[in-house]
C-alpha cells in the first residue's frame, strides 16, 4: 500500500509536469506565467522570481470564475512528499480588483518546484499545480550610504564597548569616591588592550567567514552551461557515402551544438529529457535586424553534442538560444553566437520534420500568407508597456476572414518566440504559458481553433520581435511581428 500510494502521487506529479512544466525558456525573462483551470475556475498564475535565494517569489492569481471566497498556495520543491511540504499561505484580494489575488512565497533553495494553487468559491473547491523553476541571479550588495551609516554605529558599539571594559577594569573596583590609582589605570589599559585585540580577532574571523559564504553564493548564481557552436560543410554524396577525390558534391551545412564537457562534469550534470518530444529546441536570430529566424531540433550524437541540417541563412552573426530540460525538471537556456557566411547553392534536408525557417522583416498585423490566409496579432495597436500584459493574442483567418483550425505543432497549438533587438531578452512561449513538455506530449486532437493566447509581459522597455509558428494543413507557417515596448503605459507605441 505504502509502494501504491508513493508511486501514484510519483504519477500524478510526473504527468501533471508533462502537461505545464513552466520553463526556464528564457534571457532576461525570470518569470513565470501560466494560463489554465484550478477545477472550474479560469485562473492565470504569473510568479514573480526573486533575484536571489532564499527569497520571497510573488505570486499572482487571477481568479475569472465567480463565487471565489479563498486562494491559497504553497511551493513543494521537487522530491519532496506532500506531508513535508509547508502549509499553504493565504492570497490577499487586490483592492480594486475582485478577481485578482497575491501573496508571497518563501523559496528557500534554487531548483524546480510546484506551486499549488487551491481555489474555494461557490462552484466548489479547485486545483492547480504550476511548476516553477527557482534560481538564484544575482548577488545583492549593499548600499553606500547604508554602509557608511552601519560603520559608524559599528565603531561607536566597538568603542562603547571597549570603554566598558576599561572602565570595569579599573573604576569599577575601586572604593567610590577615590582616584584609581597608576596601577590600577595601566590594568585597566591592559585589559582594554586586550579587548580591542580579540573585537578585531572576532571582526577579523568575521570578515573571513562573510567572504567564504558570499564566494560560495556567487559560485551558485544560476550560469548557463557553456557550449560551443561551428558550421561545417557536409562532403558525403547524395546517397550518403564519402565521394571519391575529385568527385565531392557539397550536401549541405551542418551545425553542431556541442555543450562544454568539463562544465559538465564541475556542475555535476543532468541528462537531459525530451521537451516537446525534442531534447533540444535551438533557435537563431539574426543579429542584425532581426531579419532571420531559424527553429531547428538537432540530432543527438551523444549526451552532450547535438548536429541539425542547417537552412539556407543570409550571412551574419547570429544569437543561439538553446533550450533544454533535465531529468530532475530543471529547464534552462544556454546561449551563444555563430558567424555564418555565404552558403554555397544546396537543397536544405531538414534534419527534423519540425525543423522551420522564416526570412524578412516584422509587420504590424497582420501577417499575410501565400494562401491568402492571415495571422492577426489581436492586440497590436494597444500601448504596450514594460511589465504590462503583453496581449499576445493572435487569429488565424483564411482569405475570406472566417476562423481557421490548426493542426497541433509539437503538441501545442503555436509557438512563439520572442526576442528583444540587442538579445537580452528571449522567451520561448506557448498558449497555455511558458510551458514545456518532459516526456512524450498527450495525444491531443487531430485539430485545434486557430485563436491563442500567450500569457507573458514584457520584461525590459525597446523594440521587440515575436515570431509565431503554427501547423495548417501539414505545413509549418511562421510569421513576424515587430513591437515597441515602452517603460509606462502612459507612452504611445508606433
Amino acid at each position: 500500500m505504502i509502494v501504491f500510494r508513493h508511486a501514484r502521487r510519483a504519477a500524478i506529479l510526473s504527468g501533471a509536469l508533462s502537461l505545464v512544466m513552466l520553463c526556464a525558456a528564457h534571457v532576461g525573462s525570470p518569470d513565470a506565467f501560466f494560463d489554465g483551470k484550478a477545477g472550474p475556475y479560469p485562473v492565470r498564475v504569473i510568479i514573480r522570481s526573486p533575484t536571489v535565494i532564499p527569497a520571497r517569489a510573488e505570486i499572482v492569481v487571477r481568479v475569472t470564475g465567480s463565487g471565489v471566497q479563498r486562494v491559497t498556495a504553497t511551493a513543494r520543491a521537487w522530491g519532496t512528499g506532500e506531508a513535508n511540504a509547508p502549509p499553504p499561505d493565504d492570497a490577499a484580494r487586490v483592492a480594486g480588483d475582485s478577481t485578482l489575488w497575491t501573496l508571497q512565497l518563501w523559496i528557500m533553495r534554487q531548483g524546480s518546484f510546484a506551486v499549488i494553487v487551491h481555489v474555494d468559491g461557490a462552484a466548489g473547491p479547485g486545483t492547480v499545480t504550476v511548476p516553477y523553476t527557482a534560481v538564484a541571479l544575482g548577488v545583492l550588495k549593499m548600499n553606500r550610504g547604508m554602509a557608511v551609516v552601519l560603520s559608524a554605529v559599528g565603531i561607536f558599539l566597538i568603542a562603547g564597548m571597549l570603554t566598558i571594559i576599561g572602565a570595569a577594569a579599573g573604576e569599577a573596583i575601586e572604593t567610590p569616591g577615590e582616584a584609581p590609582g597608576e596601577d590600577v589605570r595601566r590594568r585597566a589599559r591592559k585589559i582594554r588592550m586586550r579587548g580591542a585585540v580579540l573585537i578585531l580577532a572576532i571582526l577579523v574571523g568575521g570578515r573571513i567567514w562573510w567572504m567564504v559564504e558570499d564566494r560560495t553564493y556567487t559560485e551558485q548564481v544560476f550560469r548557463p552551461a557553456a557550449a560551443r557552436v561551428t558550421v561545417r560543410v557536409d562532403t558525403t554524396t547524395r546517397g550518403g557515402r564519402t565521394a571519391r577525390a575529385g568527385k565531392v558534391e557539397p550536401h549541405t551545412r551542418i551545425l553542431r551544438f556541442a555543450i562544454d564537457r568539463s562544465v559538465a562534469s564541475q556542475r555535476s550534470w543532468v541528462p537531459l529529457v525530451p521537451d516537446h518530444g525534442k531534447l533540444l529546441h535551438l533557435f537563431l536570430v539574426k543579429k542584425d535586424g532581426l531579419g532571420a529566424f531559424a527553429h531547428l531540433h538537432p540530432i543527438a550524437i551523444d549526451s552532450l553534442t547535438y548536429e541539425s541540417s542547417l537552412p539556407f541563412l543570409p550571412p551574419g552573426g547570429y544569437f543561439v538560444f538553446a533550450d533544454v530540460v533535465h531529468e530532475n525538471g530543471f529547464a534552462e537556456t544556454l546561449v551563444q553566437s555563430v558567424t555564418l557566411d555565404t552558403a554555397p547553392a544546396m537543397a536544405w534536408k531538414p534534419s527534423d520534420a519540425d525543423d522551420a525557417i522564416f526570412t524578412g522583416n516584422g509587420v504590424r498585423s497582420p501577417s499575410r500568407f501565400d494562401d491568402g490566409a492571415t495571422l492577426s496579432w489581436d492586440g497590436a495597436n494597444g500601448a504596450h508597456a514594460r511589465g504590462a500584459d503583453a496581449g499576445l493574442r493572435f487569429t488565424l483567418r483564411d482569405a475570406t476572414g472566417a476562423p481557421m483550425r490548426v493542426q497541433p505543432y509539437m503538441g501545442m497549438s503555436a509557438h512563439a518566440v520572442v526576442v528583444r533587438d540587442d538579445g537580452r531578452v528571449y522567451v520561448h512561449l506557448h498558449p497555455m504559458g511558458n510551458t514545456v513538455g518532459i516526456g512524450t506530449m498527450p495525444a491531443m486532437e487531430s485539430e485545434l481553433p486557430g485563436e491563442f493566447e500567450f500569457p507573458w509581459a514584457f520584461p525590459k522597455a525597446g523594440n521587440y520581435r515575436v515570431w509565431v509558428q503554427l501547423k495548417h494543413a501539414g505545413i509549418i507557417r511562421s510569421a513576424a511581428f515587430d513591437v515597441v515596448v515602452n517603460e509606462t503605459s502612459t507612452t504611445g507605441n508606433r
